[in-house]
């Protein structure tokens, strides 16, 4: 453990001079990545304090050395954690990406940091999964940082991970921490002003992303599509169908107009998702349920905590320091006072 953890200090220290000489103005990207690159830059201390949790976490589950592994990053993002991957020294390193936006703009940074990724792959679980079918690639991990609260159907997503014939890990953290009190109070304000007031487009935006009202944008879509409905029983409907996407809401509202009923039901008093793109608002998922769900398809799930990022406002990180202390005499298994959680999976084929 002490080599992993020797290794991944490393390389934070060269990605961070890395980082330093980078001069984002200058890449040809999109607003949204420079925007998104320039968190990372300003905040590199926080945001590598998580960073360096999942690797650890990854890193020990490998089966033969890193210089002999391939290394997935889902859902990368501005590709900080296959930069990391790539600098630690595995043999081979994919960026995966469902914004093609995105895709693009990690070749640049790539370029302007000097590191190379191996493959991209644009699009989403299954295009990932049918790239490495293709390809026959031995994947060992399969890594992410704040992507799983996001992810539509969590069910079929964990089934098309079985079609991939490897002895893989997955290690994804996730900040949306449904047993944080604090935390999920105030991600339920988030999912509430996404769903019901919308958000104001600011210097960044993700252009897929939808910033009206997600109910008006599901009344929209029912209205079209069943033109003879009542306003009232119209406006009901898409209460009835938040956390759904487009083509699940019109195959409701059909089922509902044929028997009567509705076989969808949101438990969760505030999750929600954009109705065109599926893309979750911060997902605060039922831990118990999902972990049932992934036992049932033979595959070994643990879910353990985060501690506290540390940032070089050195106010901040004593409260942090307490807080970490007692989350780790409380045993990696306590999420109460934790920031964050990591889904751990194993997929051993027969």
């Amino acid at each position: 453990m002490n080599a992993i953890k020797t290794s991944v200090k490393a390389t934070i220290n060269e990605l961070s001079l890395k980082m330093d000489a980078l001069h984002i103005g200058s890449i040809a990207i999109s607003e949204y990545n420079k925007v998104y690159l320039g968190k990372y830059k300003h905040d590199f201390d926080f945001f590598m304090s998580m960073y360096r949790q999942l690797l650890y976490k990854a890193i020990k589950k490998l089966n033969r050395p890193v210089s002999e592994s391939t290394f997935i990053d889902y859902g990368g993002g501005c590709g900080i954690l296959s930069f990391l991957a790539k600098e630690i020294g595995f043999k081979k390193v994919i960026y995966n990406d469902s914004y093609a936006v995105s895709v693009h703009d990690v070749k640049e940074i790539s370029k302007a940091l000097n590191i190379v990724i191996d493959a991209y792959v644009h699009g989403d679980i299954q295009e990932l999964v049918n790239y490495i079918n293709k390809e026959n690639v031995r994947v060992d991990l399969i890594c992410s940082f704040d992507v799983l609260e996001h992810i539509y159907d969590l069910d079929h997503w964990i089934s098309s991970l079985i079609a991939i014939d490897s002895n893989f890990s997955l290690v994804f953290m996730t900040g949306a921490n449904p047993r944080n009190p604090l935390i999920a109070r105030r991600l339920r304000k988030l999912q509430v002003k996404a769903e019901l007031y919308g958000q104001k487009k600011e210097r960044g935006w993700k252009e897929i992303d939808l910033n009206t009202p997600y109910i008006n944008a599901r009344e929209e879509i029912i209205r079209t599509i069943f033109p003879a409905l009542a306003e009232e029983e119209l406006v009901d409907l898409a209460k009835r169908t938040r956390g759904l996407k487009k083509e699940d809401i019109i195959q409701e509202v059909a089922r509902y107009l044929k028997h009567g009923v509705m076989k969808y039901a949101m438990v969760h008093e505030t999750n929600t998702c954009d109705p065109y793109t599926g893309n979750r608002v911060e997902n605060l998922i039922d831990l118990e349920a999902l972990k049932r769900m992934i036992v049932s398809k033979q595959l070994k799930v643990d879910i353990t905590n985060t501690e506290y990022g540390y940032s070089k406002n050195k106010l901040l990180n004593m409260p942090k320091f307490m807080l970490n202390l007692i989350i780790r005499i409380s045993g990696p298994h306590s999420l109460f006072l934790a920031p964050a959680y990591t889904l751990e999976i194993e997929n051993i084929p027969s």
